[in-house]
């Protein structure tokens, strides 16, 4: 063997590091100035071209094209910049970033139709996508007027710091879209273009974030107290389309077996609780305001699609936001307090507010917040009931006729339930609350037995009856 230099061994070394490094260059060589080549961007065959357009390399993207995604990229923090001229007539164009595939993402993205319109509040928009659904009409206060210009480049600028991002179009003296909280599950990924357009100077700075601050923005409405916060719910199942939710419907407490807490601005976010739904499903929700007396009261209400309300039971209201039937809420089917106002008529103590909130169309969310927390107690979940076994259900059983009713009780034993008939009414199944305490919730029904006695005594629409067993 021939002997070696000191100087060979030093450049064995450096070749053996460059070896080591050169896997990693395709990650890195795409932060800067991307080149406008095939080799930078993964994309489907035949849908994009790499031109020479008004004196740019650029490349033209089709409305077929899908998403064109910059190779080798995972980006974090930093400034995404392009140029983009959209092909008219389209309707938008986005890029992504974050991206961890088509399910989750999040997304900025120009409505070109209000391209020279510059009052027009929706002509930019960010927001997540959540297990595939686009997340548009959960965040009305994230889109904005942008100085979009027809037939000509617009430089795009996005800022992207933890939790923040500051959005530019055709300048850097003000941000048109000032994130204060990205709503994405996932905080890095990869970043992607989409939509008819011609896209040229594409620039990826990971790290150069300016003075943008890394920390969640605040939220306003946080220091309200009469937004219901807190909701018990159920499990949501399918509602077949043409079918209403009903007070035949409404579940006993004891299914309302999980919490959903607000997050920013109150949105009760069902998407994020639950995922896309590919059909009609409904899901409901169950608060308690209690109130030192009776009064007049209201709910600002938000919703996406259609909500039924109840209160202690019994229906209060009906309404439906339908962006895709022409029937959407002000502020143009995106939820918002301002969607719809429910009148309340609270009675002193608990109240039970009970919604049913259907979607089959993009976000699904609520939002609710109390008219005036003058003489309010207290708002939060309801609690369900504990789940307490019948000691002996064979003493309760039986027929009981009153005094002070022209009506027969009979009570029967149903797979353990107890069930409770009024003359030729439909039999109730009641929930049994502990010491001889039964209840119908729907119904709003209360039974209270004393065996030793033979009597119970029934309290219904606040009114008590004593019965003795026949």
């Amino acid at each position: 063997m021939w002997p070696q230099s000191k100087n060979y061994k030093h450049m064995k070394k450096r070749m053996m590091l460059i070896g080591m490094l050169l896997p990693l260059w395709g990650a890195y060589s795409q932060t800067g100035t991307v080149p406008m080549s095939p080799e930078s961007f993964e994309f489907t065959p035949g849908t994009v071209e790499f031109v020479t357009f008004k004196d740019r390399p650029s490349i033209k993207l089709a409305a077929n094209s899908g998403q064109v995604v910059i190779k080798g990229l995972n980006f974090k923090d930093g400034t995404i910049e392009f140029d983009v001229e959209s092909i008219l007539p389209g309707f938008a164009q986005s890029v992504y970033f974050h991206k961890r595939d088509e399910k989750e993402q999040e997304i900025v993205y120009l409505r070109v139709a209000n391209a020279g319109d510059t009052l027009a509040n929706e002509a930019v928009q960010y927001c997540p996508y959540i297990d595939g659904v686009n997340m548009w009409d959960m965040y009305p206060n994230y889109q904005a007027p942008a100085p979009i210009k027809k037939g000509d480049w617009n430089h795009i600028k996005l800022v992207i710091h933890g939790k923040r991002m500051q959005v530019y179009v055709n300048g850097d003296t003000w941000p048109v879209l000032d994130i204060p909280k990205l709503e994405g599950i996932y905080g890095e990924g990869g970043v992607s273009f989409e939509g008819a357009s011609y896209i040229s100077n594409i620039s990826v700075r990971p790290e150069d974030t300016g003075n943008l601050s890394p920390e969640e923005g605040p939220d306003l409405t946080r220091h309200q107290s009469n937004y219901l916060r807190e909701w018990a719910l159920t499990e949501p199942v399918v509602l077949e389309s043409g079918r209403e939710a009903t007070r035949e419907q409404l579940l006993d407490g004891d299914l309302y077996k999980d919490v959903i807490t607000a997050e920013r601005e109150g949105l009760i976010n069902l998407t994020r609780k639950f995922g896309m739904n590919q059909e009609r499903k409904v899901v409901w929700l169950k608060a308690v305001i209690e109130s030192a007396s009776a009064q007049g009261n209201f709910l600002d209400l938000g919703f996406s699609d259609e909500v039924w309300v109840f209160l202690n039971g019994q229906m209060v209201w009906v309404d439906k936001n339908l962006f895709q039937q022409g029937a959407g809420k002000y502020p143009k089917g995106r939820i918002s307090v301002a969607n719809t106002r429910v009148p309340l008529n609270l009675k002193p103590g608990k109240n039970e507010v009970t919604l049913a909130v259907a979607n089959d169309f993009y976000g699904w969310g609520v939002i609710a917040r109390l008219g005036s927390t003058d003489g309010i107690l207290a708002i939060g979940k309801f609690t369900p009931p504990p789940v307490v076994p019948i000691e002996d259900i064979n003493q309760y059983l039986g027929s009981y006729s009153s005094k002070m009713a022209p009506v027969k009780l009979t009570l029967t034993s149903e797979n353990g339930i107890l069930m409770a008939k009024a003359g030729d009414q439909p039999d109730l199944a009641l929930s049994y609350r502990g010491n001889h305490h039964f209840e119908n919730i729907k119904e709003n029904i209360k039974l209270t037995f004393h065996p030793d006695q033979n009597t119970l005594i029934l309290i219904s629409g606040g009114q008590e009856y004593e019965f003795t067993k026949e």
